[in-house]
């Protein structure tokens, strides 16, 4: 599944945009960045395992038709379903609260159990 290093930004930050131009070139580094929006953003296992990089959503009650209707091939906005799970994280507490990473979500096993 997709996952927070496969958008632009971290593909600058991390140095992967710079290697690929100093071995490569543009055309090649923006063929990876066409095929990481190409990337699904879960999973779903026998029906039964939800799969994804990140984590849950900010909100209760997403469904599998939410998440079927986002728009994949793009960057991620700065939020919504797509940025939650790409950079969402699980934590100890319960419910949730503002990531530490400024983006996405952190959330408790209730979250996960509500959600299953």
């Amino acid at each position: 599944a997709r996952g927070n290093h496969e958008v632009a930004s971290m593909n600058k930050i991390y140095g992967f945009e710079g290697e690929v131009l100093s071995k490569y070139d543009r055309g090649l580094y923006e063929l990876f960045g066409e095929a990481f929006c190409l990337l699904p953003l879960c999973h779903l296992i026998n029906r039964r395992v939800f799969v994804v990089h990140g984590g849950l959503f900010s909100q209760d009650g997403v469904t599998l038709q939410a998440i079927r209707d986002i728009d994949r091939e793009r960057e991620p906005p700065s939020e919504g379903l797509m940025t939650d799970m790409l950079w969402s994280d699980p934590i100890q507490s319960p419910g949730r609260q503002a990531s530490r990473r400024g983006v996405g979500v952190a959330f408790g096993q209730d979250v996960t159990e509500e959600f299953a």
